[in-house]
């Protein structure tokens, strides 16, 4: 790696992150304080399924929408190597994102009430940046845009 990409991968590495996290937060709260439509708990067998299916889609579509142009930022910073960089943002804000969570009287409640959820939630934050990177590298590898902004 030469050194222009190296310092630009040292520089945009926390400034993404610091980005990330905080998108992360602002669009994760928002997305949860969406109401169902009337019509939801009419389309799953129960009322639980209904509310957890609503809740684990909000939070993927925050998810998602934070990832999103953060992973349009990495690739127009680092181009070929904008995958590895999604990686390092991901986790880096994913870091952050689970510290506090770690405290010891924090860490019981989340262990012994349903620790799937908080491992898948983490999953989602550490790969949700890379993936994007990669789509969006795949749809605009045969463009006209591939040697310019995203090339």
């Amino acid at each position: 790696m030469e050194r222009s990409v190296r310092l630009r991968f040292v520089l945009a590495a926390p400034v993404l992150a610091a980005s990330y996290f905080y998108l992360l937060i602002f669009l994760i709260g928002w997305t949860s304080t969406r109401f169902w439509p009337s019509w939801w708990f009419g389309v799953f067998p129960s009322r639980h399924i209904a509310a957890l299916t609503w809740t684990v889609g909000l939070h993927t579509i925050g998810v998602l929408s934070a990832a999103l142009p953060v992973a349009v930022a990495a690739v127009v910073i680092a181009r070929e190597r904008a995958a590895l960089l999604g990686v390092i943002v991901g986790a880096i804000a994913t870091t952050f994102a689970v510290l506090p969570s770690l405290r010891p009287d924090i860490w019981p409640l989340i262990w012994n009430n349903h620790p799937i959820y908080f491992v898948t939630d983490q999953i989602k934050l550490l790969v949700a940046v890379p993936i994007a990177v990669w789509i969006i590298r795949k749809l605009f590898s045969h463009s006209r845009f591939s040697t310019t902004a995203f090339g």
